[in-house]
């Protein structure tokens, strides 16, 4: 379920140290829940994938921003003013209607605006350990998926509710190096990620991308999806936002009635100027936002672009060096501010503005938010 509300973040990794680095200032890679988990190679990206389709959001007042803490491994809260409301141990898998999901260990629960902990269920292993960490919660709260692999890569599907836990599906590696990792579930289905394994690399918009799998509960089967979709989300009505390749710089939208909508989002179609990042849908599930190459010529800068799924192109968002993080109920932006570093071909760029801030719904004006030392804000509820 993918809605913006919480960051494309589910990746390996490889694709959440990207982030991380991004997050602090620092080079972030070429990339890739809006229902969507985190990533592990450049066509893919692997975190599950969560969105709640359009509805009344909360005012700007009751937000409570969703802090993933990569130093202390844990998950806060925090009011628009910076105020902390909640801390809970463990790492950030999602957003599902209102919860933020949290695995400590083996241990999944939920977190409600209010700061609430409560316990939905205990793994029958940690999937960080032998997967990639993703777990997708269906949108009762009520059961949830997660895939430990074996040494040949077999994925080894599990289903979870709060009384037991069992393998739902055997899954054989399609070429021995790759498996299967939940992205997303909601009213579309149950969607998985092929991931690749033993990836690497470095670059200022890295972020692992992968292609897009449907899991059959009954049938006991994952199929993957056709045409090959490289998944940065699934909305819940089952709309899927894909990219035909790692270097092709737009995205499709292709609704479940076989429509498609090509939406260039970069501002070319060769090298660095056809790669784009971070991208995150708005609360109403209307528009897009990502971060691209603002500079032409030999230098690189990010920029921010929003383009309306309905739409075919990209318009710049705000000033050059910043990266979405999410969008708020009411059209505001939560960004980071990140210089690409020069031995990457960075252009001009104060570092000392580092930081998270929140835009206007115009891009026109922003204020600092604060300066997170080890943290990104990954969604709101």
């Amino acid at each position: 379920m993918f809605t913006g509300r919480e960051l494309s973040l589910k990746v390996a990794a490889p694709g959440l140290m990207a982030l991380m680095l991004a997050a602090c200032g620092s080079p972030a890679t070429p990339s890739a829940s809006v229902s969507s988990p985190p990533s592990t190679s450049p066509s893919a990206s692997t975190s599950p994938a969560t969105s709640p389709a359009a509805k009344p959001t909360p005012g700007a007042v009751d937000v409570r921003l969703v802090i993933e803490d990569f130093a202390d491994t844990s998950v806060r809260l925090a009011k628009l003013d910076a105020t902390d409301t909640a801390t809970v141990k463990g790492r950030f898998v999602g957003i599902v209607n209102d919860h933020v999901i949290v695995v400590n260990g083996t241990t999944l629960e939920t977190i409600d605006r209010a700061g609430t902990v409560r316990k939905l269920g205990q793994l029958a292993a940690d999937p960080n350990l032998n997967g990639s960490g993703a777990v997708a919660v269906s949108p009762d709260l009520s059961r949830w998926i997660y895939t430990i692999a074996d040494s040949n890569w077999t994925s080894q599907v599990h289903l979870g509710t709060a009384t037991g836990d069992s393998v739902v599906a055997s899954v054989p590696s399609p070429d021995g190096n790759a498996f299967y990792a939940p992205f997303a579930w909601n009213a579309g289905g149950i969607f998985m990620s092929k991931q690749a394994t033993g990836l690497g690399g470095a670059g200022p918009f890295l972020e692992y991308r992968f292609p897009l799998a449907k899991l059959d509960l009954l049938g006991h089967r994952v199929t993957d999806v056709s045409p090959s979709c490289i998944g940065y989300g699934v909305l819940d009505d089952g709309t899927m936002l894909c990219r035909k390749s790692y270097i092709a710089g737009a995205i499709e939208v292709r609704s479940p009635s076989g429509k498609t909508n090509a939406i260039q989002l970069t501002i070319g179609t060769a090298d660095i100027d056809s790669v784009f990042m971070r991208l995150s849908v708005s609360a109403d599930n209307r528009r897009v936002m990502v971060s691209r190459d603002g500079a032409r010529g030999s230098v690189i800068s990010y920029q921010m672009a929003v383009a309306d799924l309905s739409g075919s192109s990209a318009a710049a968002f705000g000033p050059l060096d910043y990266v979405p993080d999410t969008w708020l109920p009411d059209g505001r932006l939560v960004a980071d501010h990140s210089c690409v570093i020069s031995e990457w071909g960075g252009g001009p760029c104060n570092t000392g503005l580092d930081g998270t801030y929140i835009f206007s719904a115009d891009g026109n004006s922003h204020a600092l938010f604060y300066k997170l030392k080890s943290g990104l804000v990954v969604g709101y509820v």
